[in-house]
C-alpha cells in the first residue's frame, strides 16, 4: 500500500512538472536561443579576423556582450577563480557559471584536453552553441555523427539522450531552460561513484546556490 501511494504521488508530481515546464516555467525565461546564437556569431566573426587569436579573449568579449544585452545583475562577471571541473556521463570538462536560476542557465563549457561521454537525461532542454573547436554527437540509432563547428548550436531535447564528445580546446555557451534543480544529479553523481573530488562538489554547489538564491531574491528570476 505504501509502494503504491508513493508511486501515486511521484506520477502526480512528475505530471503537474510536465505540464508546468511547457505553461507556466517559460514565463520566467529571459534568455533566447536564437538570441545567444546571434550574439556568439558576432563575437565569433570579430575574432577571427585577429591574427592572435585567443580563447580566453572571446569568452571575456561575449560575456561582455551578454552583459550589454541582459543586464549585469543577470550575468556574472568572468572570473578566473569560478571555473571549475565537471564531470558527468563519463565525461570530464570545466565550466563557468554565467547565470544560474531554478528555469535556466547559462554557461561557458568546454574542456582544454578533450572529452567524450553520455549528455544525460534531463527534465530541460539544452542548447549548446559551439564557440571554438568542434562537438560531435549520436542518437543510439546514427551511425555517423552529427558535427557543430563554431557558430552553431546543437539543441538536445528534453528527455532524449546522445553520445557526444569535444576536441580539446573546444569550449560552448550552453543554455539549458526547464527544471535545472533536476539536472543537479547528474553533475554531482561521478564526485560519488568515481573521482571523489570533494572540493569541485563544494564549489559546484556553492556557486550554483549562489546564484541561484541571488537571483531568486534580489532579481526576482524563478
Amino acid at each position: 500500500m505504501k509502494f503504491v501511494t508513493i508511486s501515486i504521488l511521484l506520477g502526480c508530481t512528475f505530471y503537474l512538472m510536465n505540464q508546468l515546464l511547457y505553461t507556466w516555467l517559460p514565463t520566467n525565461y529571459i534568455f533566447d536561443p536564437q538570441t545567444l546564437n546571434q550574439i556568439c556569431n558576432t563575437a565569433i566573426a570579430r575574432h577571427n579576423t585577429t591574427e592572435n587569436f585567443s580563447t580566453e579573449a572571446l569568452l571575456r568579449d561575449i560575456r561582455q556582450d551578454l552583459a550589454a544585452h541582459y543586464g549585469d545583475k543577470f550575468i556574472n562577471e568572468y572570473l578566473e577563480e569560478e571555473w571549475v571541473f565537471n564531470n558527468a556521463g563519463g565525461a570530464m570538462g570545466q565550466m563557468i557559471i554565467l547565470h544560474a536560476s531554478v528555469s535556466e542557465y547559462l554557461i561557458f563549457f568546454g574542456s582544454a584536453v578533450g572529452n567524450e561521454g553520455h549528455t544525460g537525461v534531463h527534465f530541460a532542454d539544452d542548447y549548446f552553441t559551439i564557440l571554438h573547436g568542434e562537438q560531435r554527437a549520436a542518437l543510439p540509432h546514427a551511425l555517423t555523427p552529427e558535427v557543430y563547428k563554431a557558430g552553431s548550436t546543437h539543441h538536445l531535447a528534453k528527455g532524449y539522450a546522445k553520445q557526444y564528445s569535444m576536441t580539446s580546446g573546444s569550449f560552448a555557451l550552453e543554455l539549458a531552460q526547464g527544471w535545472i534543480p533536476c539536472m543537479l544529479p547528474f553533475g554531482f553523481l561521478d564526485t560519488f561513484s568515481s573521482t571523489l573530488d570533494f572540493y569541485t562538489l563544494y564549489r559546484t554547489v556553492y556557486l550554483t546556490g549562489r546564484d541561484m538564491i541571488k537571483n531568486l531574491v534580489k532579481n526576482g528570476k524563478f
